[in-house]
């Protein structure tokens, strides 16, 4: 299978790196266009009448061909299918240090180049730790070993939103599809510092609703939540009819 990887982490990632290593292990031909630095928080963010800088990274982690890119997640992504000239089979990007669960998808670079990729009709896998420290094992092995069945449940217009306990697999309490849950993840603020700056922080909140994607993963579940590329609300085109002349 021929797989793109990238995240909004950075190509010095550990995550993926590893996810790097564990695919090209397995026979897979691993193509990495991962950010040059840090693109957390990026969203769908891509870059338009921009110079960007290519970096060709050599022996990394058995990858065929692997590239450190100026731009953001969703740029990486656009890159890699429109220029180097290979038929992906997969995009996988991640593995994310932290949740992209509940509220967080919104912001996230990690889901958004996942995105990009399930927008041009290439099966796109969106995959996140939970937690900001820690091994990123159990969230590589789950998808190594699970591909083939990821991949025969695809649907299109569809990123496959994975959050995977940051727990020793044995500690892993099961698997659940689950919704997104969608309140507000972290209620955010900017303080004013002295040197009239402003600094944007906030703090977390705490969901409660049953059976949502945060909850559970929360709890010591694998999470697997389909995010649909689709922007129309079409139940809402109803009402809106009204408006029409």
């Amino acid at each position: 299978m021929k797989i793109l990887l990238t995240n909004d982490d950075g190509y010095l990632s550990e995550g993926l790196q590893l996810l790097t290593s564990g695919l090209s292990e397995k026979g897979h031909q691993v193509y990495v266009v991962a950010p040059d630095s840090q693109r957390s928080a990026m969203s769908h963010a891509v870059s338009f009448y921009k110079y960007l800088t290519l970096t060709k990274l050599d022996d990394y982690c058995g990858a065929v061909e692997a590239y450190a890119f100026s731009g953001t997640p969703a740029d990486c992504v656009k890159f890699a299918y429109s220029t180097l000239g290979v038929k992906f089979d997969l995009v996988i990007s991640g593995p994310n240090n932290g949740a992209n669960y509940g509220g967080a998808i919104w912001y996230s670079g990690t889901v958004s180049a996942a995105e990009e990729g399930a927008i041009v009709g290439i099966p796109s896998v969106a995959l996140s730790r939970v937690g900001t420290s820690g091994s990123y094992a159990s969230a590589v092995e789950y998808v190594v070993d699970n591909l083939e069945q990821l991949l025969a449940t695809y649907t299109p217009n569809t990123v496959t939103n994975i959050n995977v306990p940051c727990l020793p697999m044995s500690q892993i309490k099961g698997v659940k599809v689950a919704p997104c849950n969608n309140q507000m993840l972290f209620d955010d603020f900017f303080v004013l510092q002295e040197d009239g700056t402003w600094f944007s922080t906030g703090t977390r909140e705490t969901i409660t609703e049953e059976g949502c994607d945060v909850v559970l993963a929360d709890d010591g579940y694998i999470t697997i939540s389909p995010v649909t590329t689709l922007k129309t609300h079409f139940s809402a085109m109803a009402k809106l009819r009204e408006l029409e002349k």
